[in-house]
């Protein structure tokens, strides 16, 4: 009962406290860069809510069975949440949505540890890594019992 008290409290107070944030705000962008700002977030928010229902009733309409383990469904509400205080008008709403959209910040929210970006070991000199459809190897070819058509070295890249 008493988290529900302050669910109520804090839902009264936010008109108040995001129209301070956005005269806060204005006073040091602009009032016109911070109305744009806010409607600009406002039809981000609308999208992300728009693009997560397109997505799921896609897969309804193609008959797919979408099992998700908890932690896909705790990312698809948290995304759709955060969607929701975008669409909201005001800048307390976005902060929390970008923060809410942060894998680091959802990780510290549920005791996780956030993974660290990996990094690819970067190419060595002079080596080209290619996808396996634009080479083929033609080391035997103009050797005798080869048949096959003579290239100028032991392997050509296609298309280039």
């Amino acid at each position: 009962m008493i988290r529900l008290r302050w669910l109520v409290l804090a839902l009264i107070a936010l008109p108040f406290v995001e129209f301070a944030a956005f005269w806060w705000v204005a006073e040091h962008i602009g009032f016109l860069t911070a109305l744009v700002a806010v409607v600009a977030t406002s039809f981000l928010g609308v999208a992300i809510l728009k693009g997560g229902a397109k997505l799921l009733f896609t897969q309804m309409a193609v008959g797919r069975v979408v099992l998700l383990n908890a932690q896909a469904a705790r990312s698809g509400m948290l995304t759709a949440f955060a969607g929701l205080l975008l669409a909201i008008p005001g800048f307390v709403t976005d902060v929390i949505a970008v923060l809410l959209l942060l894998p680091a910040f959802r990780a510290l929210l549920f005791g996780h540890r956030a993974e660290p970006a990996r990094r690819h070991a970067p190419a060595q000199p002079g080596v080209v890594d290619l996808d396996p459809r634009d080479w083929h190897d033609d080391t035997n070819a103009g050797q005798p019992g080869h048949s096959g058509q003579h290239h100028p070295g032991p392997r050509r890249i296609d298309g280039r």
